[in-house]
């Protein structure tokens, strides 16, 4: 096991042993230090952190307050349990699971989503949900495909494939409707995998090791928080606001020694929308050049684009040949088909190739063919044509009536594509009240603090627009004009007289 240390942040008005304390505790809690493991030594720790040795100690006396660990000469600091009271004979040949699978599984049983309605409670509006409309799957033409490839290659189809990487016409056709954005990608570069989330989990398994750092932004995709514990990795959150990322931040953070990994979404940032433009993608591969720092680039919605032009993905702006893009079809035409990948340099997807024989041998030639004639048809063009238009007409729909429904103080931005957008109130915490007070009115919506790494309270809500229609948009944003309304005068009310 690596020796995993805090990193402290100077500008935090907690004091140094209260951050050293809660980082252990957190490690502890997600299995990064397991029941019967020793924390690292008082003078490692003081060493590398640059603090004094009492300062350490001090962190440590308040773990063993907590009953979390137990101090003894000669065997060091010992953890004893976790916040959550595990039994310590359970580090041994009678636990059941890792305990890296436990911290994802509490991460999955903590995940706040979208409040439910009540029985009784009719739907206005669903901005929940951020899956395709079932309504707008194409049935007839996939089947159609289907039936074409299994009537001349059935016997070779439904078979064992012969190669991890993918059907090599796939791979081709992916690269080409790739030209906007990356218009040297080859098919030799894409790693076929079985949806974008397999493709997130492989790069971990092959960039990364047990105690690294992964940055990510805040907010940020909330599954990909779970499959980080999962591989006993931590995590440092960078701010992703209306001017992009806090570069500022960002430098400092990736010039961490234990960083190993960046990950985000350029396009159409879930759960945002937001996309970086020209000028920010090219701040964030200056602040990357001088690392090491493997970039992930999460391009699930890039195709969904209904206005303005495509920009250049990260991995063709980064000489180093250390970015990898993920993307993905679930999205654009059913998540049954579960057919993602990664476009990447041989020296990395080589590896993850081989580590992917290994955990499924391959993704299923039979998809990998029906969507090649899928393709070949000009069945997937004709969809995601309509598809867009659907969705251009969508969000102008969301635009219009967030101007005439929600307060001044609100803001909503306003994407170019893709499934997304975030509304905003003024104060930390409104995004979780509006969630709960417009649910009990029939609108569904997904709080913020869902995709923060630790669920903090968060000022903003999610809207997907793959569910509603445009009347339903209007009806929905209307009843959460109404809500904020409502909030913001009971803020205005508490507020205290001077």
């Amino acid at each position: 096991m690596p020796i995993i240390l805090p990193e402290l942040d100077p500008r935090s008005t907690s004091t140094t042993s209260e951050q050293i304390s809660r980082f252990y505790e957190s490690a502890i809690d997600d299995g990064r230090v397991p029941i019967g493991d020793r924390l690292p030594p008082i003078r490692v720790v003081a060493s590398r952190c640059q603090v004094t040795r009492a300062t350490v100690q001090d962190a440590y006396r308040r773990l063993a307050d907590r009953g979390l660990v137990e101090g003894t000469v000669g065997r060091g600091t010992v953890v004893l349990t976790t916040t959550a009271g595990g039994d310590p004979a359970s580090n041994g040949s009678a636990r059941l699971v890792s305990p890296y699978a436990e911290a994802a599984l509490r991460r999955t049983k903590a995940m706040a989503g979208a409040p439910t309605l009540a029985s009784e409670q009719a739907c206005v509006a669903n901005f929940a949900e951020l899956q395709p409309d079932d309504a707008r799957f194409p049935i007839p033409e996939w089947r159609a495909a289907m039936d074409a490839v299994l009537e001349h290659h059935g016997r070779e189809l439904l078979g064992y494939g012969h190669s991890a990487m993918g059907l090599d016409e796939l791979r081709e056709l992916l690269a080409r409707r790739s030209e906007a954005s990356d218009p040297a990608l080859r098919g030799d570069q894409l790693l076929v995998t079985a949806g974008a989330q397999q493709a997130l989990d492989l790069i971990l398994r092959t960039v990364c090791s047990i105690g690294d750092t992964v940055v990510v932004t805040e907010p940020s995709y909330h599954h990909m928080h779970g499959l980080l514990r999962a591989h006993g990795l931590q995590v440092v959150q960078v701010p992703f606001g209306p001017d992009g990322l806090d570069h500022a931040q960002l430098t400092s953070v990736l010039a961490r020694p234990s960083v190993r990994l960046c990950y985000l979404m350029p396009t159409f940032h879930n759960p945002t929308g937001r996309t970086l433009d020209i000028a920010q993608r090219r701040d964030l591969i200056d602040a990357v050049s001088s690392t090491d720092v493997v970039l992930v680039e999460d391009e699930y919605q890039h195709s969904l684009r209904c206005r303005g032009e495509a920009l250049p993905t990260l991995r063709s702006m980064d000489p180093r040949g250390r970015t990898l893009t993920v993307s993905t079809v679930s999205k654009e035409l059913f998540p049954a088909l579960r057919i993602g990948w990664i476009a990447g340099d041989h020296k990395l997807l080589e590896p993850m190739a081989a580590v992917k024989r290994f955990m499924d041998l391959e993704t299923s030639p039979l998809l990998q063919a029906a969507l090649v004639e899928f393709m070949k048809r000009g069945s997937f063009d004709r969809h995601l044509q309509h598809l867009r238009v659907e969705l251009g007409r969508r969000h102008e729909a969301l635009q219009l009536a967030c101007a005439e429904h929600l307060p001044s103080e609100c803001r909503v931005t306003d994407p170019e594509g893709g499934f997304v957008a975030w509304l905003e109130m003024p104060n930390e915490g409104q995004g979780d009240q509006l969630a709960e007070l417009a649910v009990e009115r029939g609108v569904r919506v997904v709080p913020g603090r869902a995709f923060d790494l630790d669920g903090s309270p968060s000022r903003g809500v999610r809207l997907s627009l793959t569910r509603a229609t445009v009347e339903e948009i209007h009806a929905g944003v209307r009843v959460l004009g109404q809500c904020a309304s409502e909030l913001l005068q009971l803020q205005t009310a508490a507020q205290p007289f001077i």
